[in-house]
């Protein structure tokens, strides 16, 4: 028998910790970083395509760095590699503040993709993966609802250029995110077993590696470090290639959007707040996949819900390509965001159900490394296209249709149990330390 520990779970002061830091990251590196394009390429003068290049790095970055990110996780331990990163994060912002080149915005934009990669991303998914087994589909769900959140940081982010224009506030969000992000990353443990706890809150009622206790663990199927394939077993499965692709597949629309979405509605007449709040609207809907399909993953087949919001995903970007005026922005929105957020949370949780959590941070930057290509040159190539053609209809469009092959691809992918290893006894109630 097991039964819930007394109090509130620590997984869920991890998973709050966790959140606000994606929150931390959505609303100044990502969603909020997009209020910067056009005050930096309007006061340096660059092409749209050189100073989409530049914003295309946080992704190309990110992604080459990931699988690296998650060795360094599985070698150092979560904790380490979030402080370093949240350090990187605050001095390049100081550093992109003194931008005088494209060459110096391109390295604290390098500088930036890879702090934010460091602290703010895979280690938390691998905490959550592990502190969280039953409820891993929803926690993931809630976890990145943090970064869909953080769309509201648009706004304030355009307020501040405004008021104190794109350089001095930049240096605002320095000391910010070392106020914010150190304490949080402090609160981060990797695994629940060696302090006394099992995945969900559970927790053996016997004492630890008596017959009854191992039962009990073995009866909900908690995962150890020993639980799962290797990266190399992984390489091997046509899931997690199919996975890999599919997904890679839908980057090239949302990222494109993400970047390009403030210039594309205002040179077709929508206004600069109107447009912000575009951004702001695709991250708050975007909940409603976040949230709720990563609830139904966790009772249904996630393949088919990940289908399901590919498909809306691909009929919400061929709208975007067809907008010509600022009406049209509301039926964009109701049917892309559910459909851009919910392989968010569902894409690591169905990873992690089908190759177990032994190597997820390794594995997860693996497949994030697919995402990468296509997130750089998504927002490059809209950029070029614009500079040669003065509209962004081409490549939407074209974008468009790749979002739509991601669903014969995922398709295809087939679930494959993971391997599992007999766990490691639970600990005996240690300090979270």
């Amino acid at each position: 028998m097991a039964k819930k520990l007394r109090g509130i779970f620590y997984g869920w002061w991890i998973l709050a910790a966790s959140f606000v830091l994606y929150f931390l990251s959505g609303g100044t590196v990502s969603y909020g970083f997009a209020a910067f394009f056009t005050p930096i390429n309007t006061e340096m003068g660059w092409s749209r395509g050189e100073t989409s290049f530049g914003f295309s790095l946080r992704s190309v970055e990110g992604g080459v760095v990931q699988p690296l990110v998650g060795f360094v996780i599985e070698r150092f331990g979560l904790r380490k590699c979030i402080v370093s990163g949240i350090v990187v994060t605050g001095i390049a912002f100081l550093l992109m503040s003194w931008t005088s080149s494209l060459l110096t915005f391109y390295v604290s934009v390098f500088a930036l993709a890879m702090g934010s990669t460091l602290g703010m991303g895979i280690a938390e998914q691998v905490a959550i993966a592990n502190w969280f087994r039953r409820r891993r589909s929803f926690c993931m769900g809630i976890l990145t609802t943090g970064t869909g959140l953080s769309g509201v940081m648009t706004p304030v982010m355009v307020y501040l250029i405004h008021a104190y224009g794109w350089r001095q506030s930049l240096v605002i969000l320095s000391p910010l995110v070392l106020v914010v992000g150190l304490p949080l990353s402090l609160m981060i443990r990797p695994r629940p077993e060696p302090y006394g706890y099992l995945p969900d809150g559970d927790k053996a009622e016997d004492p630890v590696g008596s017959p009854a206790s191992t039962t009990a663990i073995q009866s909900h199927s908690i995962v150890s470090t020993g639980d799962g394939l290797t990266v190399r077993e992984c390489l091997r499965t046509r899931t997690f290639w199919l996975l890999t692709i599919s997904y890679a597949f839908t980057a090239f629309a949302a990222q494109t959007i993400q970047v390009h979405a403030i210039p594309f509605l205002t040179d077709i007449g929508v206004s600069e707040d109107t447009a912000a709040l575009t951004i702001t609207g695709i991250t708050i809907i975007s909940l409603v996949g976040r949230l709720g399909f990563s609830w139904l993953g966790d009772i249904y087949d996630k393949k088919r819900i990940i289908i399901i919001s590919f498909a809306m995903e691909t009929a919400g970007a061929f709208l975007f390509a067809n907008i010509r005026s600022p009406w049209m922005i509301i039926p964009f929105l109701l049917l892309y965001s559910p459909g851009f957020g919910a392989p968010i949370p569902l894409i690591p949780a169905m990873q992690a159900d089908c190759f177990g959590t032994k190597s997820f941070a390794s594995i997860r930057g693996l497949m994030n490394l697919g995402y990468a290509v296509p997130a750089v040159v998504g927002p490059f190539l809209a950029g070029w296209l614009y500079d040669i053609l003065g509209s962004y209809y081409l490549a939407f469009t074209l974008f468009a249709i790749l979002c739509g092959l991601a669903i014969p691809v995922v398709m295809l992918a087939k679930t494959t149990p993971a391997r599992t290893a007999v766990p490691r006894e639970a600990g005996t109630g240690h300090r979270l330390e």
